[in-house]
């Protein structure tokens, strides 16, 4: 591989591990943070997952950039072997449950497609189509190493993936209603790129809400808005379709500031964390992940 090539491999993997570790740093309502741990889980095993993801990402970018070559088959790239790949690794990392399953899912395919994109004239506008043909190449193998991964990492969330001998593109398609994953996979990411990247980039650049306070509080505005308008599966699963939905009004509610995000973070605290919104902390990371790809990468 020539050096260059090397080089912006090896900045994608670096962009995923970025996004892992401020994804977890933030005061994201719910979720473990610096300032909260869970019992079995801490802020600490976050970090340390988010850098044992690193190897499977750079893999992952290597295939998808060979794929775009021709020098391997688009169904080569392994999106099951590489997610369960990833899934070792990070519980190799830390003695906590389960952090980076629903990242690594998301992960997996945005970088084999940024792989692919870099060898094919480096263009990101072209990464959500790239993602699209590469999850649709997915087979029935990728299936069966997701629900090896399912397994190893103990997920409860994911649980709720349907179990069917189908290729991996079709078992998000039947999953899509019970598992906001599943559903962002079938359909070509559109709340990552669609919804959490351009308001993200709109908090980070000209929001005079948030000018001056940084980063961190435009991860936070972004939480806040995929989860006011996308009920949590994670919590739904728990909790129950009408107690996301409750969720979701509250957060729009602390969005729009009604109430102070430390109240709606204490009302998600007050069930023993059965109302964490786990999956949306997968979304907000996959689009930290764009963010550095669209700006250190490409």
């Amino acid at each position: 591989m020539a050096e260059d090539a090397l080089s912006k491999i090896k900045k994608i993997a670096c962009a995923a591990q970025l996004a892992g570790v401020l994804e977890a740093s933030s005061e994201k309502p719910g979720n473990v943070t610096p300032a909260h741990d869970y019992e079995d889980t801490a802020y600490a095993d976050f970090l340390a997952g988010a850098i044992a993801l690193g190897p499977v990402i750079e893999e992952a970018a290597s295939r998808g950039r060979l794929a775009a070559l021709g020098e391997i088959e688009l169904d080569g790239i392994g999106i099951g072997e590489l997610i369960l790949r990833g899934v070792t690794d990070v519980k190799a990392s830390h003695p906590g449950g389960n952090t980076h399953l629903g990242t690594l899912m998301l992960f997996v395919p945005l970088a084999a497609a940024a792989g692919g994109c870099l060898a094919a004239g480096g263009r990101f506008q072209r990464l959500r189509t790239t993602v699209i043909k590469t999850v649709k190449a997915s087979t029935l193998k990728d299936s069966h190493d997701l629900y090896a991964a399912i397994e190893r990492s103990k997920a409860g969330g994911l649980g709720k993936i349907i179990r069917k001998d189908i290729p991996f593109c079709e078992l998000m398609g039947v999953s899509a209603k019970r598992d906001r994953v599943a559903e962002e996979l079938s359909n070509g990411m559109p709340i990552v790129f669609k919804c959490g990247l351009p308001f993200f980039e709109g908090c980070m650049d000209d929001n005079p809400l948030l000018r001056g306070l940084g980063m961190r509080a435009a991860i936070i505005q972004t939480y806040l808005l995929i989860l006011s308008r996308y009920p949590d599966t994670f919590i739904a699963k728990k909790a129950g379709a009408k107690k996301a939905g409750e969720v979701s009004n509250k957060a729009k509610d602390a969005l729009d500031g009604k109430i102070s995000i430390e109240k709606f973070d204490e009302y998600l605290r007050s069930k023993d964390n059965s109302l964490n919104p786990g999956t949306t902390a997968d979304l907000v990371a996959a689009v930290l992940f764009l963010y550095l790809l669209k700006n250190n990468v490409f």
